[in-house]
C-alpha cells in the first residue's frame, strides 16, 4: 500500500522556510507598531511636556514601520504578502461591496414603474 500524501488524497501544506516566517511576521507587526508606537511617543512626549520630542520620536517610529513592510515583503515575497492580507480579511473583515451597503436595489422588470411605457 502506497502511504504517499498524494495517494491519501491528503492536503500538503508547505514547508515554510524561517525567512518566510519572519517576513509575514514583519508585515502583520508592522501597522501596529507605526500607528501605535507613533500615537503613544507623541502622547508621551506631551505628557512629559516636549511635545516636539514625541513627534520626532513617533515619526522615526513611523518611518522604521515601512522599513519592517519593505522587509517583509522581500523575506515573504507574493505568497506571504497574499496570506497576511487573507489573514486581515478574516481578522477584521473584508471590504463591503455595493451589494452589502443599504442602498435599494432597483426593480427586476418594470415591476416598480407607474404605468407608463414607450410605445
Amino acid at each position: 500500500m502506497d502511504k504517499t500524501p498524494t495517494a491519501r488524497n491528503e492536503i500538503v501544506k508547505p514547508k515554510r522556510s524561517l525567512r518566510f516566517k519572519i517576513g509575514v511576521f514583519l508585515l502583520i507587526v508592522n501597522m501596529p507598531f507605526g500607528y501605535g508606537g507613533g500615537a503613544l511617543s507623541s502622547a508621551i512626549g506631551v505628557k512629559i511636556g516636549q511635545p516636539a520630542l514625541g513627534v520626532g520620536v513617533g515619526f522615526g517610529i513611523y518611518i522604521i514601520s515601512w522599513i519592517m513592510l519593505g522587509l517583509g515583503i522581500l523575506m515573504a515575497g507574493p505568497d506571504g504578502v497574499q496570506l497576511v492580507k487573507d489573514l486581515r480579511k478574516k481578522w477584521f473583515g473584508g471590504k463591503k461591496s455595493l451589494s452589502d451597503s443599504a442602498v435599494p436595489e432597483m426593480p427586476a422588470d418594470n415591476e416598480g414603474s407607474r404605468g407608463t411605457t414607450l410605445e
